[in-house]
């Protein structure tokens, strides 16, 4: 059976999966350039249809990962216009109708109707809202789309989209295991709990009083970063803060406005205008301090119903999506809970994954297979086939950058080993929001000063924030804390560092605390990005590299051909280093 997920939201896209497996999985942001984009995801879609229609195969099923969608949101999609005083103003009338005269009247003026695929503009004020006729729309272009390629077509609820791409995506799925669901809104909900047991995921809470991500989502923006992308900004500013002083904002602000109730976060004493109330309340409070209480006050909430979980139904098995599974650093806590003996923490568990979940949703009564290979998107060129020198030499004219062929990875990682930061890409890009390799830029990570050079001179990413790593499976627990031998194959949990050997690792690591998010990486996982850090191990000593997304401050991963020379030509980068046989490098 071939099935066809799709999630028609902020973060859009489609993913395909042919007899149990999935074999794409793709954004939108990848082909419009516009981070997160939110809509249909028409390129996306005909991505997955032209992969069938090569193979020719038949597509049985698709499923929208959401029910109640409709055109208001599509039609003007704040995400991709609004800035930090935008929302603002936005959130100041988040409880009251004008919100959506704000709304309307601001992207009436700012919108360009190119970007957008379903005729919007044919779609009447009074019709905005009208969820059977927005669906109509929705199956009406996609019949149109496909070409009649697909045979039945469905909407699914966004949390159970959630919770199958939670638990069915893991390599271990356990007898006797617990998925939550966590998120700012889906189909009404934020907050669901699953039950595992003999075969069957039983649904046993669905909750619309969660308020955690929204919360959040709140902080971002009273601190001056864009709400909806900049959510990890606040968390990596969150280990900065003095615990004293987080303690006080986290009594005085955070504390009262949820509670934990058996299986159920519940609202407590809490503002019927959440926003305005948390700008004046963090008013008088420092940056760092508010961002290290509204983190303390995740991490409080969520390891409480874990805790009631386990006491009411003794399970140590946990799987967790939707957006709050973004929060790396809340993993860490809850790794360390002594009745938490596996944790499954998806790739890019927030609202970009819901095709995927719905792909298994729909596969439910059938043998599916885990997610054991996350580059699932655009390969380089259009074709399956790997670059050559005569696409090359087209794109890097001999005056400005030198071709080097069959430059293997011994030879770069004598250049690394020299603290040269190089970009490195190769085949299909990576699902989801993190590099793993294949989109990403690479250094020496026991060098701390390639942080700043990457900062000023790549990605002009803001100074607090850490970068990640990639380090060996079989010699990871030399420098990570990991007792319980926790998976982390795709960067979604922190752990605390080895602290006799942390200096080797420092650049990949948050600057303050020394926690590390780390794609724990066995061979079978990207072979030629194991070849290459192995062949750093033996030069340095270190079995790990930095790792960063290729892109430039602002834009999605750079994902084609062209993303990846565009980046390169416009950033600070020297080296990039193409399908592990060609090094491009610029003549300064």
């Amino acid at each position: 059976m071939i099935y066809l997920g799709i999630i028609v939201s902020h973060n859009a896209g489609a993913s395909l999966m042919v007899n149990g497996t999935i074999v794409c999985a793709v954004q939108e942001e990848r082909f419009t350039g516009v981070k997160n984009w939110t809509g249909y995801p028409k390129q996306s879609i005909d991505f997955c249809i032209n992969y069938a229609k090569k193979r020719k195969l038949v597509i049985d099923k698709a499923g929208f990962a959401t029910i109640n969608n409709h055109a208001f949101g599509h039609k003007y999609p704040i995400q991709h216009y609004f800035n930090v005083e935008d929302y603002h103003r936005f959130y100041t009338l988040y409880y009251s109708k004008h919100r959506n005269e704000y709304r309307r009247k601001y992207l009436n003026d700012k919108r360009n109707n190119e970007d957008l695929y379903i005729d919007y503009k044919n779609i009447k004020p009074k019709d905005e809202f009208n969820l059977p006729l927005y669906r109509k729309l929705q199956i009406n272009f996609l019949k149109k789309q496909s070409k009649d390629l697909i045979k039945e077509i469905i909407f699914l609820d966004h949390h159970t989209c959630h919770a199958y791409y939670a638990f069915y995506s893991s390599q271990y799925r356990k007898n006797n295991s617990c998925i939550l669901t966590l998120d700012s809104e889906g189909d009404g909900l934020n907050q669901t709990v699953w039950l595992y047991k003999n075969k069957k995921m039983i649904n046993i809470l669905k909750n619309d009083q969660c308020d955690l991500a929204r919360i959040y989502k709140f902080i971002t923006c009273i601190l001056k970063m864009k709400p909806e992308e900049h959510e990890f900004k606040v968390m990596g500013l969150a280990a900065y803060s003095k615990r004293k002083y987080v303690l006080d904002v986290y009594k005085k602000v955070f504390k009262n406005i949820l509670s934990v109730k058996g299986i159920k976060i519940c609202h407590n004493k809490r503002a019927k205008d959440l926003y305005g109330y948390l700008r004046e309340a963090t008013k008088h409070y420092r940056f760092d301090n508010v961002a290290g209480a509204l983190q303390y006050f995740v991490e409080d909430i969520v390891t409480q119903l874990l805790k009631n979980i386990y006491k009411k139904y003794k399970i140590k098995n946990f799987y967790f999506a939707g957006g709050v599974a973004m929060n790396v650093k809340l993993f860490k806590d809850i790794a360390n809970l002594k009745f938490v003996k596996y944790l499954h923490v998806p790739a890019s568990g927030a609202d970009e994954s819901l095709s995927i979940g719905a792909c298994y949703y729909m596969s439910r009564n059938e043998k599916s297979l885990p997610m054991t290979n996350i580059y699932l998107g655009k390969g380089l060129l259009k074709t399956d086939k790997n670059v050559g020198y005569k696409d090359l030499i087209k794109l890097f004219p001999s005056k400005k950058f030198v071709i080097k062929n069959n430059f293997n990875h011994q030879k770069l990682s004598v250049l690394l080993s020299k603290n040269e930061v190089i970009a490195i890409v190769r085949g299909k890009e990576e699902f989801g929001a993190r590099a793993l390799g294949n989109r990403s830029i690479i250094a020496n990570p026991s060098q701390y000063e390639v942080v700043k050079k990457i900062n000023e001179s790549i990605k002009n990413r803001d100074f607090w924030m850490p970068f990640a790593l990639t380090i060996l499976k079989e010699k990871h627990r030399k420098f990570i804390k990991n007792s319980k031998n926790f998976r982390s194959d795709f960067m979604t949990m922190t752990f605390d560092t080895v602290e006799k050997n942390v200096s080797h690792i420092s650049a990949g690591c948050h600057p303050y605390d020394k926690t590390v998010r780390p794609q724990i990486l066995e061979k079978k996982f990207n072979p030629q990005y194991y070849s290459l850090i192995k062949e750093f191990n033996k030069i340095t000593n270190i079995p790990a590299l930095l790792n960063t997304s290729l892109n430039l401050h602002g834009n999605p991963v750079a994902s084609s051909l062209y993303d990846v020379v565009y980046t390169f030509k416009n950033s600070g980068l020297k080296y990039l280093y193409i399908d592990d046989k060609f090094l491009i490098s610029k003549i300064f």
